[in-house]
């Protein structure tokens, strides 16, 4: 009896371990004021907003997103995939830094400031034009396991939308979001307008210009 009541509890124990992993507690109050549509590219800088951020996962984000991540990270996990964050909310002058190293990476190359700057641009944005500076982007990857990129990224491409998520930089779609293709960037945008703009294979500029 003892022993069936002692392996009873084990099970039990696992069984809200494993429940206390795939569901972080959630939140119930959002603070932050900013609309999840809200457009912050090269042409559009961002605007004066309360962003209130929280940690999931050792990440700052924006409230907003918090729950809907909560549920496609659980989702992802089921499907055996375990979502990595590598990047989320930049400062300003966290962005600021990262602009400048790329644009000194290609003045070291021999690039003038002016082309250097252009050639910046493409893979970074100037401090308060990047989705960063929201708390509304992430950027998903295992560094150093590029099989494990392929995995999270195709899952996401996939499924993202069902949590409100868009894959932000589409290939093929650069001369619209003056962006190179960025496989793991993805963008919270909300529920309804993430599988409009899935379904029909667009960007946010495309969508927002079509309201």
């Amino acid at each position: 009896m003892k022993k069936i009541l002692s392996l009873i509890l084990i099970v039990l124990i696992l069984y809200c371990g494993i429940n206390l992993v795939l569901s972080p507690h959630k939140i119930s109050k959002i603070k932050s004021n900013i609309d999840p549509l809200t457009l912050v590219n090269y042409n559009h800088a961002l605007g004066d907003y309360k962003i209130n951020l929280v940690t999931f996962n050792g990440f700052k984000v924006c409230d907003i997103i918090y729950n809907d991540l909560v549920d496609m990270t659980n989702a992802a996990k089921k499907d055996g995939i375990t979502l990595k964050i590598n990047n989320s909310y930049r400062t300003a002058e966290d962005q600021r830094d990262m602009f400048d190293a790329k644009r000194q990476t290609y003045l070291n190359q021999g690039y003038s400031y002016e082309k250097a700057t252009y050639k910046a641009k493409e893979t970074a944005q100037l401090p308060g034009y990047s989705e960063h500076q929201t708390g509304l982007a992430i950027d998903f990857s295992n560094e150093g396991h590029p099989d494990d990129n392929q995995k999270i990224w195709q899952w996401l491409k996939e499924n993202s939308y069902k949590y409100g998520f868009i894959l932000r930089y589409p290939n093929g779609k650069e001369d619209i979001t003056k962006i190179t293709y960025e496989p793991w960037h993805f963008r919270y945008v909300g529920k309804k307008a993430a599988k409009e703009i899935t379904k029909q294979n667009i960007t946010l500029e495309e969508y927002l210009k079509g309201k």
